[in-house]
């Protein structure tokens, strides 16, 4: 079986999902234009356009290109040897952010099994010396837990959606158990690892009782972890009917008119979830986490405040940075990459850059807070001509 993606025609390969190779030149890149919550800069990596993880709420499903292809056909896109091109990309560089794997879909989701290309390209950051982080709701393969904690910035994140194995079920119906997924923070921790939880999304009149949360906040910290990240199910307008329906096949016809009553607000293309009750529960949580001792953070929560998008982390964030953990920008010494300085890597809020790379003072009014593989070249042009000057200063 063949399909037309782009104008090419592709072999359909069967097993263990239905996927394409694909050829690819893409580039590493940091964070999408527009609103902003992410702390810390990151080079985002997407070995796989799809994921088999199927979660029927994954904003990935409205995003264009092979990604599209996945929400029409359920076929996948791989990115043939991403690995290779990844090295290649970081050879060309003397300046890198912490890698991040992956930001649209499960690093570790079966098909990996298949290509290894998630470990694969944890080696090429961790021989390199650059640090790295996952994020998943799969069972975390232990070659990885080998290779991270060889790199000392280097972290793990957990997707956990609820304690009721039967939910999960319908949530993340092809991820890893609750118990499997508890498994992989003690994992983590044991080995030294920075480990932080993500309870995200929550689902409204679902997966938000206080009381199972913060049971849930338990058993996460009862296995090592000290920082958590939340947030409330935004729902793309492109997929807004097909998250209703669902809503609706699982949970019956009161809780999808429920959830339309909810979420009225357009946020840049996502209803959210009325901002009292997102409020109310955020304020929940965080004083819960406080009462436990681990530090809170929100991902990509925002309001709307006389027109203007304000992001929610600056009421509730309890850490320096979202992720819970200071990684500062890497330098190139030779073949491997060291810490250029010792800063706190929140450069969203910075504005003074003790790196020198001025452009990451975001935290000045009207800065650019989205980068591309052509800036971290031309930021490594610089700084060598910063060296070459230390080295050879001019005449007096």
């Amino acid at each position: 079986m063949k399909i037309l993606v782009h104008k090419r025609k592709y072999e359909v390969i069967k097993s263990p999902q239905p996927h394409i190779l694909v050829p690819t030149r893409k580039q590493l890149h940091g964070w999408w234009p527009g609103k902003r919550e992410c702390t810390s800069e990151r080079m985002l990596i997407n070995p796989y356009n799809g994921c088999g993880i199927g979660c029927f709420f994954c904003y990935a499903r409205a995003f264009p290109g092979y990604f599209r292809t996945f929400r029409d056909s359920g076929v996948i896109t791989v990115a043939k040897d991403f690995d290779q091109i990844v090295a290649e990309q970081l050879d060309s560089i003397d300046i890198a952010a912490c890698g991040y794997l992956s930001p649209v879909t499960d690093p570790f989701q079966s098909l990996n099994a298949k290509y290894h290309l998630s470990e694969k390209i944890i080696r090429v950051f961790v021989e390199r010396n650059i640090p790295i982080e996952f994020i998943t709701k799969a069972p975390i393969p232990e070659e990885v837990i080998d290779l991270i904690k060889q790199q000392s910035h280097s972290f793990g994140q957990v997707s956990i959606l609820t304690l009721k194995e039967d939910l999960r079920k319908i949530l993340v119906p092809r991820g890893a158990s609750t118990d499997l997924l508890l498994q992989n923070l003690e994992k983590l921790t044991q080995e030294g690892i920075f480990a932080v939880c993500r309870i995200d999304p929550i689902f409204p009149y679902v997966t938000d009782k206080i009381k199972e949360l913060v049971e849930l906040i338990e058993r996460i910290k009862s296995h090592g972890v000290s920082h958590i990240v939340t947030s409330i199910l935004d729902i793309p307008l492109k997929i807004k009917r097909d998250v209703f329906s669902t809503i609706k096949k699982y949970f019956g016809v009161a809780m999808e008119w429920d959830y339309q009553r909810l979420y009225r607000e357009n946020i840049n293309g996502y209803l959210n979830a009325d901002i009292s009750y997102r409020k109310r529960i955020f304020d929940g949580l965080r004083n819960a986490c406080e009462r436990k001792n681990l530090t809170f953070a929100l991902c990509m929560e925002y309001e709307l405040e006389k027109g203007e998008i304000i992001g929610l982390n600056q009421e509730f964030m309890s850490s320096r940075n979202c992720e819970g953990i200071d990684i500062p920008l890497y330098k190139r010494e030779g073949k491997k990459f060291y810490p250029a300085v010792d800063c706190t890597g929140d450069c969203l809020y910075c504005t003074d850059p003790r790196c020198g790379i001025e452009d990451l003072a975001m935290g000045r009014e009207s800065s650019k807070k989205d980068w591309r593989l052509k800036d971290y070249r031309q930021w490594s042009k610089e700084a060598k001509r910063k060296s070459s000057k230390m080295l050879f200063p001019d005449p007096m």
